[in-house]
């Protein structure tokens, strides 16, 4: 029934202003949705949550001039459902491995729900925000029931005033909120300061975490569009550094030590390495290797993206959230590895990666950014065999198909190898003995699984999920020393063009890019929390033909080749050497620079050697985390009671140690110098690639191989 506007006066007061209700209904299920997701994630609540409030109300007042109520419930409930699957997307992703949803790609969504079914969370962070739902629907059903109100000829003006006047003075807030926001600072000094500056934050899009943590999902989300767009400055634009004459950065290794032109690299990413799963059993080849010739670094921890892996250890640059990989493709990067290895005459780079290599672009960047001659990935293979839910290929058809190509014997080599076999393991209901019964068969011989119940006592201890996960895990890691072992063999059998042995010229450095962060795996006690970095140790291990072992003269491959034609591995000399140091992600490219006696610029350079003494630095992109560490103990061993290792969590600026305690502030002006590197670092980074500022690094004699006479 339609009435007049002036009979309207005769409707009950609760039906004439029922245009409010689900609007209203709305803003006050997206606070609570809101508030219930930076609890479960175990947050503060946003400081700034006024500029996500001001949008939500914004909303509500647009569609509280909409007459119809079932409109209105159509774009309340969508709007709602888009929090809704934010707000479980992050709490997952989060308590998985550190991530929150982001605009840039929605795989973010596809790893936190696909690392749901392999982790135990506990659930139960879904009961209250499934009674939150029930009471929504509930109260909509009631309005739409008992607040219908008869239709009006004219428009009620009132409506009109009340919902403008409140769309006005939310977005009044929003731009008084954001005025008074404080200023940020130009100077090396400021940049602690500066990266977790609110203002900062707001007007650059720098940090995804941070972004979301001060101004709520709302603000977050609209900001994270109105960058990917363009609408937001860029880092570099806010705050510009120059780069300074060249500053050489020291070499780290004897010159007797330094390899150079005429030998040959290998580095291998492990993809989802921890350090505990190296063993006798299942990975006997590069056990073997890291105890008989190597340098096994104790201490290093990576939490990278692999794609973020990559690029800091090809370039030894930082990674300014997901600019530098996605973007600037046409950028061509002199110092990369594969660029310097180049120069030198008679040399070939060549990549290979064990998965799709057109995701993260992969292909492009690795031939036109980095200078790669190829980049061979799972469709290049002759024989395709899958392994994996996820399409995935396996690690010793990557080494055994490729061996000519990773490593010829008529030239000079450098390559790089990314492995797959133990990633994408941690959907509890997928069984790797689909695919690999003769790997399990070998894991369940008694003898082995007996040395595996007492290496990994969680595969008799945990819940049958967790059991399966973990076989899995460690048949991927057999996977890929059978592959490895292929590669080794290969070395120690080929004579190269100079008449030596590959493996007398060939250096290898293999790596983790992150550790098993779906929680329940385990392997040692400690690896429960993935936020404790003393328990999540990647592998780092470096072999160096040329280096000493035990102070004499022998070298690394003089003992390889001493021991090629001892088949029993336990009569074998063992002259592995265990470096004692923290070490990050930034440390790897600095270490293959002064393997090879290349001189780099320290403006450009972050990390240090493994060889050097200097304290390491890094950036972690996934968690967020700066470490800034200084060696008292006269052993150099890595103590968190009586070192100063010392982590900050650059969104936020919560200084903590490995403990989980709040640094004081002598702590935090202790670490303060070397963040601060930092951070500069970062902004240098991102204006260098945003302005194309490479072009004249290698016009010198620098990032060259060194010259062997």
């Amino acid at each position: 029934m339609k009435i007049n506007l002036h009979d309207s006066l005769r409707v009950p007061f609760y039906q004439r202003i029922s245009y409010l209700y689900i609007p209203a209904l709305f803003v006050v299920t997206s606070v609570i949705l809101e508030v219930m997701m930076f609890a479960l994630m175990r947050l503060s609540f946003p400081s700034g949550y006024i500029f996500s409030l001001a949008i939500v109300l914004i909303l509500a007042a647009v569609v509280a001039l909409l007459r119809q109520k079932w409109l209105q419930t159509v774009i309340c409930s969508l709007l709602l459902g888009w929090q809704l699957t934010t707000t479980i997307s992050n709490v997952i992703a989060n308590d998985t491995c550190m991530e929150i949803f982001s605009l840039e790609t929605l795989k973010t969504l596809g790893m936190a729900f696909g690392n749901a079914g392999a982790i135990e969370l506990g659930y139960w962070f879904l009961v209250p925000i499934i009674a939150l739902i029930i009471i929504y629907i509930v109260a909509v059903v009631l309005i739409m029931w008992f607040c219908r109100m008869p239709k009006i000829k004219q428009q009620h003006r009132w409506q009109i005033i009340l919902c403008g006047l409140l769309a006005f003075v939310s977005f009044f807030s929003y731009t008084v909120a954001y005025s008074s926001l404080p200023n940020y600072q130009k100077g090396t000094d400021a940049y602690v300061a500066n990266l977790s500056n609110p203002k900062f934050v707001y007007d650059t899009f720098n940090n995804r975490v941070s972004s979301l943590r001060t101004f709520g999902s709302y603000s977050y989300y609209l900001d994270n569009f109105l960058k990917l767009i363009g609408a937001k400055a860029k880092m570099s634009d806010v705050m510009d550094l120059q780069i300074k004459d060249f500053q050489a950065n020291d070499f780290a290794l004897p010159t007797n030590e330094t390899l150079g032109e005429g030998y040959n690299l290998i580095m291998v990413l492990m993809e989802t390495f921890e350090r505990a799963a190296i063993n006798p059993v299942t990975m006997p080849n590069l056990y073997n290797f890291m105890k008989e010739s190597c340098y096994e670094v104790d201490g290093y921890y990576s939490i990278e993206r692999t794609c973020f892996t990559d690029h800091i250890g090809q370039t030894g640059m930082h990674v300014s959230g997901k600019e530098l990989w996605n973007n600037y493709g046409n950028v061509e990067v002199p110092h990369s590895l594969a660029n310097i290895f180049k120069r030198s005459e008679g040399y070939t780079a060549n990549a290979f990666h064990d998965f799709d290599g057109r995701s993260y672009n992969r292909e492009e960047i690795f031939t036109k950014r980095w200078g790669f001659d190829s980049f061979t990935d799972f469709n290049d293979y002759e024989t395709k065999r899958q392994t994996a839910h996820c399409g995935l290929n396996s690690d010793k058809d990557l080494f055994e198909q490729n061996l000519e190509k990773i490593a010829p014997a008529d030239q000079n080599f450098y390559s790089y190898i990314v492995s797959v076999s133990t990633h994408s393991l941690n959907a509890s209901w997928f069984n790797l003995r689909d695919y690999y019964p003769e790997i399990f068969d070998y894991l369940e011989e008694p003898t082995n699984w007996e040395q595996l119940t007492q290496l990994y006592p969680i595969l008799t201890t945990g819940t049958p999920r967790q059991i399966l996960t973990a076989k899995n895990y460690l048949a991927g890691t057999y996977n890929f020393d059978q592959g490895f072992g292929a590669l080794l063999e290969r070395l120690k059998t080929t004579t190269g063009k100079d008449g030596r042995l590959l493996i007398e010229t060939t250096a290898f450095v293999m790596f983790g890019d992150h550790y098993y962060y779906v929680n329940p795996f385990a392997l040692k006690p400690e690896n429960d929390n993935p936020r404790e970095l003393l328990g999540n140790r990647c592998p780092l291990i470096v072999y160096n033909p040329k280096a000493k072992i035990d102070g004499s003269t022998m070298t690394q491959a003089e003992n390889v080749v001493n021991n090629i034609a001892i088949s029993d591995p336990a009569s074998r000399t063992r002259h592995g050497v265990t470096l004692r140091r923290f070490t990050s992600t930034m440390d790897l490219y600095p270490t293959v620079c002064s393997l090879f006696g290349v001189q780099t610029d320290q403006q450009l350079t972050y990390g240090h050697s493994i060889f050097d003494s200097n304290a390491s630095i890094g950036v972690g992109y996934l968690g967020g985390f700066t470490w800034g560490v200084t060696n008292e103990n006269p052993k150099n061993d890595i103590d968190p009671v009586t070192d100063c290792v010392d982590w900050h969590i650059w969104r936020t600026l919560d200084f903590v140690n490995f403990a989980g305690k709040t640094l004081t502030k002598e702590q935090v002006a202790a670490v303060a110098p070397t963040v601060n590197r930092t951070y500069a670092s970062i902004y240098l980074d991102t204006s260098l690639y945003e302005k194309n500022g490479f072009r004249n690094l290698a016009k010198s004699q620098t990032y060259h191989l060194r010259t062997i006479i």
